[in-house]
């Protein structure tokens, strides 16, 4: 006897959980998690193409172009860390090339309305700069950037940005420094992974 009421016991309870775990019709479930588009982990590659305007040359140099080439990964849903490598060209007025390869590491912040996102980047580093046949190596480079994009898919985004460049020159003798400062007008396609 002692046994079946063992039995009747677990029997019991057996029936008693499966009925408190049962889900009545109409029961809704549920979820309280909620989706970030950008999150801890997300990532993203940028390619960006633009006219490059010099500010401080006296005329002396033409607008020219860039291209960048950038990734991030965000370390929360606003702000991300990441680098870029830019290819930039002007010409002067006697058609002379100023080339500049800057590699820089920066932070992005993030926000967002809807389907609409607005990064603000600031990035530091280091550029190679050639000119006349006169190569500078390494060149210090400061850039700051706001733009905004718009989310066409999950995966994909296109938008448009402003950046401003410091690129100075220090030399032994110092009064030939020189510095450096550019803005462009820029559109950019980011893959978002």
């Amino acid at each position: 006897t002692i046994n079946v009421i063992i039995f009747l016991i677990i029997l019991s309870a057996f029936l008693f959980s499966t009925a408190c775990f049962a889900q009545v019709e109409g029961d809704e479930y549920f979820d309280d998690y909620v989706y970030q588009r950008n999150d801890t982990g997300d990532q993203f590659l940028k390619i960006t193409l633009g006219a490059l305007f010099p500010l401080n040359f006296d005329g002396q140099l033409y607008t020219g172009g860039q291209a960048e080439l950038s990734y991030y990964r965000f370390i929360n849903k606003n702000f991300a860390l990441g680098g870029d490598f830019t290819a930039t060209y002007n010409i002067s007025i006697g058609n002379k090339s100023l080339v500049t390869l800057p590699f820089t590491f920066g932070i992005m912040y993030q926000p967002t309305i809807g389907n609409f996102e607005f990064p603000l980047f600031l990035n530091v580093g280091l550029a190679y700069e050639t000119w006349q046949n006169m190569n500078y190596f390494p060149g210090f480079v400061l850039k700051a950037n706001v733009g905004a994009s718009y989310r066409i898919t999950e995966v994909y985004s296109l938008g448009i940005s402003s950046t401003f460049t410091w690129l100075p020159q220090w030399v032994k003798n110092s009064k030939k420094n020189a510095n450096g400062l550019f803005t462009s007008a820029s559109v950019s396609f980011r893959y978002h992974f």
